[in-house]
This record gives C-alpha cells, sequence and structure tokens, in this order.
C-alpha cells in the first residue's frame, strides 16, 4: 500500500491544472533542494519560491501542459513519472517524457530533481537551452536518513542490485525480480515477467562487455516499497567512438523482497555523443 508522502508528491502534479507553482513552497523543508534540468539546484524556500515565480510567469504562455502523472512513494522516498506536451515549431504537440526523485524528511520534501529527455525536448525547443541530467547526481545524498538494515527493505534490495551489477555477473540480478515484475529498458523495451528477465540478464552478461559499457552507482535511496537510484553509464572510449559519461536514473517499486517494477531512463543525448566516431563532427 502507498504511503503518506504519495498524497505530497500528488501536489506537484495537480499544481499543473492552474499553474500556480508558488503553492508548492509550503511543501518544502528549510534546507530543500529542488534540482531543475534547465535551472539547476534551488535551494532552501527562498531560492526555491523565485524559481516557483519563474515558472508562474513562465510556463502559462508556453502553451506547456503536464499529462499522465504517475506517483509511487512510502514515507521517505518517492517518484512520480509524467509526460510534458507543448506545441511544437510547426503547432503540433510534442511529447517530452520525464520524471522526477523525491526525499521526504518529517513529512516534507527535502529533494526533487527532474528530468526530461533531451532528444525530444530538442523537438519541442529547437535550439532552446538542454536540460542538465548530470548535475543532479548526487544532490540527495545528505539528505539520506540514518536507517538499519532491514528498516528500509526497498533501499536495501537496490543496494544488493548494485553489489552484484558491480560484480559484472548480471545473471545473479535476475532472482531478484518476482515473477510477474516489468523490467523498462530504454534500448531494448518493456521485458515482463521474472523468467523473461532472467533471459535479458544473462544476454546482458556478454552483451554489456562486448559494447566496453559498464554502470556506475551515483545515489540510490529506498523506503518500503519504493526505490530509486541514480547512475552513470560509462562508454569506454575505443577506435570507433570518443565515449564518455551518460546519466540514468532507474525507478523501482518492491513486494516481498522482490522488484516488481525497474524503469530505466538514459540521457540519450549523451549516450550519442559518446558514441561518436573519433574526429567526427558533431
Amino acid at each position: 500500500m502507498p504511503g503518506p508522502a504519495v498524497d505530497i508528491i500528488r501536489n506537484f502534479g495537480a499544481v499543473e491544472s492552474d499553474q500556480r507553482y508558488t503553492r508548492l513552497v509550503e511543501l518544502f523543508t528549510d534546507d530543500a533542494i529542488y534540482y531543475d534540468p534547465f535551472h539547476g539546484a534551488q535551494r532552501g524556500p527562498d531560492q526555491i519560491r523565485e524559481f516557483m515565480e519563474l515558472m508562474e510567469r513562465v510556463v502559462p504562455g508556453s502553451g506547456i501542459r503536464f499529462l499522465d502523472w504517475e506517483v509511487e512513494a512510502d514515507t521517505v522516498c518517492g517518484w512520480a513519472k509524467w509526460t510534458m506536451a507543448g506545441p511544437g515549431p510547426d503547432g503540433v504537440d510534442v511529447p517530452v517524457k520525464g520524471q522526477s526523485l523525491y526525499r521526504l524528511r518529517d513529512g516534507k520534501v527535502c529533494f526533487v530533481a527532474d528530468y526530461v529527455d533531451p532528444v525530444a525536448m530538442a523537438q519541442l525547443r529547437p535550439g532552446g537551452p538542454v536540460p542538465n541530467a548530470a548535475a543532479a547526481a548526487g544532490l540527495s545524498a545528505p539528505f539520506a536518513p540514518a536507517a538499519a538494515p532491514g528498516e528500509l527493505p526497498a533501499h536495501d534490495l537496490v543496494r544488493r542490485f548494485w553489489e552484484l551489477q558491480d560484480g559484472g555477473d548480471y545473471g545473479k540480478l535476475a532472482p531478484l525480480f518476482a515473477d510477474d515484475a516489468l523490467f523498462e529498458d530504454p534500448i531494448f523495451g518493456d521485458i515482463v515477467g521474472g523468467a523473461a528477465i532472467a533471459e535479458f540478464m544473462e544476454k546482458m552478461k556478454t552483451e554489456m562487455p562486448a559494447r566496453g559499457v559498464r554502470f556506475e552507482l551515483v545515489d540510490a535511496a529506498g523506503d518500503q516499497t519504493v526505490a530509486w537510484s541514480q547512475w552513470n553509464l560509462v562508454y569506454e572510449a575505443t577506435a570507433e567512438r570518443v565515449g564518455g559519461i551518460a546519466s540514468g536514473w532507474t525507478l523501482h517499486t518492491v513486494r516481498d523482497g522482490l522488484f516488481t517494477y525497474d524503469r530505466d531512463i538514459v540521457d540519450t543525448a549523451a549516450t550519442a555523443a559518446a558514441r561518436v566516431a573519433p574526429g567526427a563532427q558533431q
């Protein structure tokens, strides 16, 4: 069952109906950080209020709308996924997928970070500002609650996932997923069910080393049934590509100590840049 943080986070979606963003300021702790991919980190109520006032001036005139808000949260951790839509240069709506990560403390929000897909954003606003996902990495770490092992089981599961993944044997990850789990991968698509996920993980055992790609955990948060993680996808430089780092986030839900949902999102513009051939024009 969802925890009390669900209602708090739903306010962030509900405010899009009238776009009176300053109403959100009272939901934050005095030391909160709100990370916007275009404006960076807003620290504390004064900066957050100033940012929300800016949004109240800018967003209504842009034709931007936020759709399909879905929230998962417990008490100290939560996430939302949503779609931002607005008219592109030809007047036709362009959907931009996005998501938000949350930490909470004592019933208030102490950390939020938003992410939007940069490739879709470039279609919506060609030549406009480029979202920066990388600068959000690790900002939430100071807000991690002190917890004994077993107190936040979803967090423990995410940590176990990354311990195994760091070892490179993806096959060992399969038992962490429930039989009815859904795994959403930005490259390979939706993988449904424990058996299919196990097959996918076996494939990754050879696929990732062959591609010269590895993951690095940056930060993770979890509660009873909800978790998320921030990570980097590292492309080693080769004769065929320049290499580089792409920021990524994962959304999780957990039941009975197993993942029931895993959604990976990665900075698609950064992955494309990492795959550019050395010396090629970008």
